[in-house]
């Protein structure tokens, strides 16, 4: 009797592991069924120790560029608070800092810039937009969601904060709220929302996309686009920082990193 008491046991710790290894494998098949036909993020690896000094560049840089003089920065604020159009309603980007406007960006200009939702998860943590990429929400953030509707306007911005984990964040320009997000899912590989490479100019810094825009790189990103390569797929986003012609980002999913860019 003893040594069935120790066998029985020991035989039903051996199904349940059994069956768990077996639900693993689903759940690995289903995850994997999902991103059929999508760019896989980070298809190409860059260096860790590159990565993480180009995420220390930035936040150095854009910290740099905001460092006004309080007297300058409430003339700068004067000024720009003449060229805009007094609305309560005003769409401002992520994150919201009301002692600090930027023009360019205050609204949504090109359509290109502009992503629409078409899905929300049950659980509030992704979203999905147009161009089928998936993008996993903070947690933290995840409330926001249920006021998020279908084909509402979503802008993509980098986030520079030393403390987060999430890369980016997505404002919601219909409801004028914003949350943090990291690329979770790639687009349709080659789909009719997708934009991809078509050619790269590495010496002066160009980039041209299967829609004939061409985007110059800034200088200080150079390094950068040095691991990037045709047919590496892009996402339009927006930078948000005082006093650069370079205002828009282009995120390549592949490398899942970003270039601060300017159309030319």
């Amino acid at each position: 009797m003893l040594s069935k008491n120790i066998i029985f046991p020991s035989l039903a710790t051996v199904l349940l592991i059994n069956g768990q290894l077996v639900a693993d494998e689903n759940t690995q098949e289903n995850s994997e069924a999902t991103i059929d036909g999508h760019v896989s993020v980070r298809s190409r690896e860059m260096d860790p120790k590159k990565r993480q000094r180009i995420q220390e560049l930035r936040a150095k840089q854009k910290q740099d560029s905001e460092g006004q003089d309080p007297e300058q920065a409430q003339e700068t604020l004067r000024k720009t608070a003449n060229k805009l159009i007094s609305s309560e309603n005003q769409f401002m980007l992520a994150p919201r800092n009301l002692t600090q406007l930027k023009p360019t960006l205050a609204a949504c200009t090109f359509p290109f810039n502009c992503h629409r939702l078409t899905g929300i998860a049950a659980n509030n943590r992704t979203i999905e937009m147009e161009d089928g990429s998936h993008w996993e929400v903070a947690s933290g953030d995840s409330y926001l969601l249920f006021n998020w509707r279908w084909d509402d306007s979503l802008v993509i911005t980098p986030n520079y904060c030393w403390l987060s984990s999430h890369d980016y964040y997505i404002t919601n320009k219909s409801n004028n709220t914003y949350v943090k997000a990291n690329l979770f899912v790639g687009p349709l590989a080659f789909g009719p929302y997708s934009h991809w490479i078509t050619d790269i100019d590495y010496f002066g810094g160009h980039i041209y996309l299967e829609n004939q825009m061409v985007w110059c790189v800034n200088p200080s990103d150079n390094y950068v686009l040095s691991d990037w390569a045709v047919n590496d797929h892009v996402i339009f986003g927006q930078y948000d920082s005082w006093f650069t012609p370079y205002d828009h980002i282009l995120i390549n999913v592949n490398m899942d990193d970003h270039l601060r860019v300017r159309q030319y």
